[in-house]
């Protein structure tokens, strides 16, 4: 039995009430925080905010790739996710969720590729992006919207 090839990924940092500072590699290092009434300063989108744009940025990277594999030509992509969740979990009360409940992903190519080419290279974005398949394994209800510009 040959062992599965693993990759580590490290971030570090420090934090101060609820404003973090974090670093990954040799990259700038980024703020997050929270809203000034949750507590925070405002530095900084909040961890979920964070995860919305891991979400988007994971999702368009995947169209390169996948794109490429496919041989679908565009030219650029814009993108807009919305996460809705019950802030009680959040702030203690059993039996809720401290994460979203729901993610709705709007993508828009800039393409000629017709709409079956679209729903082609949606469903194998969909099922390589590491981030999509995380939230859909934590019961995320993921709904998207792929179209042309």
């Amino acid at each position: 039995m040959s062992e599965k090839p693993l990759v580590t990924m490290r971030a570090e940092g420090e934090a101060g009430g609820v404003k973090t500072t974090v670093r990954v590699g040799e990259h700038t290092p980024f703020i997050v925080d929270e809203p000034e009434r949750l507590g925070g300063t405002n530095a900084g989108p909040n961890p979920l905010e964070y995860l919305l744009g891991a979400l988007s940025s994971c999702t368009t990277i995947m169209i390169a790739y996948v794109a490429q594999d496919l041989n679908f030509d565009y030219e650029g992509v814009s993108f807009v996710t919305e996460g809705k969740l019950d802030p009680r979990g959040f702030q203690g009360m059993e039996g809720v969720r401290t994460y979203f409940e729901s993610v709705h992903v709007q993508i828009v190519l800039d393409t000629k590729e017709s709409g079956d080419r679209i729903a082609e290279l949606q469903k194998g974005v969909e099922a390589r992006c590491p981030i999509h398949n995380l939230m859909h394994a934590a019961d995320v209800h993921i709904t998207s919207e792929w179209s042309r510009k």
